[in-house]
């Protein structure tokens, strides 16, 4: 078995690189992509614990990309050098970026009456990623929602009075990046471009121009139909179709539940 989207806590994870290593292992995994957002500081311990545990560990990144569609896009990339100087120095742009989106969202979440401080989410991030999970988190913990799908659905979802939009790459910039680096780059769950049809042949064909290698089939959300469009798209462009299940966590505080091959 394999996974090729999973998250650890140097993102918005619940697991440690350890701990995730340790989980696929227990579960038979084989092989494991180490996918974080904007960040590769989970790779070197996932990687260790990888030869310590028999898991073939695969570097990879995950990057959201900004392009002028509704839905959202993520690229993966695989087998990525992460101490390649332009991919590190794009990446610090980003975490501060992040960062600064952040205390943006805490403040605006002050504003509105809603008092948690930027001091707590940077504890819950520890040394990860900062996110609106970490956030959400926070919320939580001040008694101000009752889970964590309802801090998103209150006010951190798009539409919701603190949602702010987070600095992204072109997707070209964010396949070039991978490319540079050595790796792979994937195009995560199609299902969240929000396109079908023509529509979604047209985006796919352009990524695939751009230097985009794989798709992303099969994932926990995407559906039968949605799987065979998929794959019919990927074999039509030389994509390589690719599964994983966007794992975030098993404990009950974890950032997001997702059912996937964890599960």
């Amino acid at each position: 078995m394999i996974d090729l989207h999973a998250h650890t806590t140097a993102s918005d994870g619940s697991l440690t690189s350890e701990e995730l290593v340790d989980l696929a292992a227990a579960k038979g995994l084989s092989v494991l992509a180490v996918t974080d957002h904007d960040t590769v500081a989970g790779i070197a311990a996932a990687l260790k614990r990888g030869k310590e545990r028999g898991v073939d560990v695969i570097p990879g990144i995950k990057l959201g990309a900004k392009w002028n569609g509704g839905g959202q896009m993520h690229i993966l990339g695989y087998q990525i050098d992460r101490e390649d100087p332009r991919l590190t120095d794009r990446l610090s742009w980003l975490q501060a970026r992040r960062r600064e989106r952040g205390e943006r969202i805490v403040n605006r979440l002050n504003e509105l009456g809603v008092p948690i401080s930027w001091e707590r989410v940077e504890q819950l991030a520890a040394t990860g990623s900062v996110g609106r999970p970490h956030v959400a988190r926070a919320l939580l913990e001040a008694a101000h929602v009752e889970t964590i799908s309802e801090a998103f659905s209150l006010y951190l979802s798009p539409g919701a009075p603190a949602y702010l939009e987070k600095a992204e790459l072109a997707p070209a910039e964010a396949i070039e990046l991978i490319r540079a680096a050595g790796g792979v780059a994937v195009l995560a769950h199609a299902t969240t471009l929000k396109l079908t049809g023509s529509k979604l042949e047209a985006c796919v064909e352009h990524l695939a121009a751009q230097g985009l290698s794989g798709i992303e089939v099969y994932w926990p959300k995407h559906t039968e139909d949605e799987k065979a469009s998929y794959k019919r798209l990927g074999a039509r462009y030389n994509l390589v179709a690719t599964m994983g299940s966007d794992f975030h966590g098993s404990r009950p505080d974890s950032c997001r539940k997702r059912n996937g091959v964890f599960s």
